[in-house]
């Protein structure tokens, strides 16, 4: 539960539930994040001045357990700021494996370009990062094209002149 100080401050006016969602994301408060959702204390995908939200800050700062607390809350991963980043480009140009991993597993859109025409792989230094932001399919693909090749090599009826 949100400690009794921070209860206090918000109650007094010192700080509104929307200062306080921004600051737990930021400092990855998992407990009191999750009671300001049990509360329904904020609209999860509310944005700053800046279009930021919760699940920005999260992945930006490296709370991978936040980022999993928002996405499973019902978060939307794909919420962009308005130079276009979603939290998966804030975390791929931060270094912040976890909160890429978190994201993805969460199936937060790869193929989204900010307003530079960037995907988060484009930002991404680290190639872990980057490991995890290729397209899944371009894997699959592979797996078929050689599946395609052995069933064509082992059919049946070739040879066959009968």
């Amino acid at each position: 539960m949100i400690d009794v100080m921070m209860t206090d401050t918000i109650e007094s006016g010192e700080i509104s539930y929307i200062d306080a969602w921004f600051a737990n994301s930021k400092s990855g408060s998992v407990q009191d994040i999750n009671e300001l959702i049990r509360i329904k204390a904020v609209p999860i995908d509310s944005q700053d001045h800046l279009g930021n939200g919760a699940i920005h800050y999260a992945a930006t700062a490296g709370h991978a357990n936040v980022v999993d607390v928002l996405a499973k809350a019902g978060a939307n991963l794909n919420l962009v700021n308005k130079v276009g980043d979603s939290a998966l480009h804030k975390a791929a140009a931060r270094g912040r494996l976890d909160s890429v991993k978190v994201l993805v597993a969460n199936k937060a859109d790869i193929e989204i370009r900010n307003k530079d025409g960037e995907k988060a792989i484009d930002l991404a230094k680290d190639s872990q990062i980057k490991d995890q932001l290729l397209p899944e399919e371009q894997f699959d693909d592979d797996e078929e094209e050689e599946e395609e090749k052995k069933d064509d090599y082992n059919s049946d009826d070739e040879g066959d002149d009968e």
